[in-house]
């Protein structure tokens, strides 16, 4: 089986517990982490006009959030990757627990974006002129683009690459699946076919938003407020009903998650556990 392209594993780095809860692919923790520096610095570095002195500070500032991730986040990864594992050896995956586990994880998201929010904002309070902020909307726009390009291609085939997805990032972790279980992966698939759109919709919103806010020239303690913000609450700041979007892909979510397993067999689940084991073995030693 072809796995993503690094780069794109790489980009899941600062939310990759949720990606663990949706069973996205992450074949080498350790690999990652041994090219995210430089990954995520040529990242910033396509919205940000840098000079030599800039590259720098932000090559600085990246290894310090790269280290945090690491040594602070991944082992809580861990430890709730392991509780996963033996909930599901307690045969603890009815709705409740699925519900619990999702809040779970998303505490775990928000203490990794309140962490990485401060380093953000040493880079970004450099880069607040109207030539910088003219750079990165420019960029923002360019990034738009190619996700509509994408998101243009005919529906059969986006159908087609949603599901292959799912059936992917599932076996990962279910070994191979029934008929019943692909089933149900063929609704989802078709069910949220233009939740891309209203999330694109949405992030341009929030760009728009937030190179609004960068205008006033904020100083760092607000911009870090206000990107935490823009990142956890952000319907609080753009689109209200935003939130009600939301709530609803995350309940379709929690419900999928819930019906895989309920027809799961033993066989399954056993390899769910090994899988969730390993991921956590793999995250103590790469925090170590």
């Amino acid at each position: 089986m072809a796995m993503p392209p690094t780069r794109a594993r790489l980009r899941q780095i600062s939310t990759l517990v949720v990606l663990i809860i949706i069973l996205a692919a992450c074949s080498s923790t350790r690999l990652i982490y041994s090219l995210a520096d430089e990954f995520i610095q040529d990242e910033i570095a396509y919205f940000l006009d840098l000079d030599e002195g800039e590259d720098v500070f932000l090559s600085r500032q990246v290894s310090e959030m790269v280290a945090w991730h690491r040594t602070i986040i991944l082992p809580k990864y861990a430890t709730y990757l392991t509780n996963m594992a033996d909930k599901l050896a307690e045969y603890q995956y009815g709705a409740a627990d699925i519900a619990m586990a999702l809040v779970d994880s998303r505490s775990l998201i928000e203490e990794t974006v309140t962490g990485l929010t401060p380093r953000a904002s040493k880079v970004l309070v450099r880069h607040m002129t109207a030539d910088n902020i003219a750079f990165m909307e420019k960029k923002m726009a360019v990034r738009r683009q190619e996700r509509l390009a994408e998101l243009s291609e005919p529906e059969d085939i986006r159908y087609a690459d949603r599901l292959d997805r799912l059936k992917s990032n599932f076996e990962r972790f279910f070994g191979e699946l029934t008929d019943a279980q692909v089933a149900l992966l063929k609704a989802h698939a078709s069910a949220t076919l233009g939740d891309a759109r209203v999330r694109l919709r949405n992030m341009t919103q929030r760009q728009k938003a937030f190179l609004v806010f960068l205008k006033t020239q904020p100083a760092e303690a607000s911009l870090t407020a206000y990107l935490n913000r823009l990142l956890l609450r952000g319907h609080e700041i753009t689109d209200p009903g935003y939130q009600a979007f939301s709530k609803a892909s995350f309940d379709r979510f929690r419900t999928l998650l819930v019906n895989m397993l309920a027809i799961s067999s033993p066989a399954q689940r056993k390899t769910i556990m090994g899988t969730l084991r390993t991921y956590a073995d793999d995250f103590k030693a790469v925090s170590s």
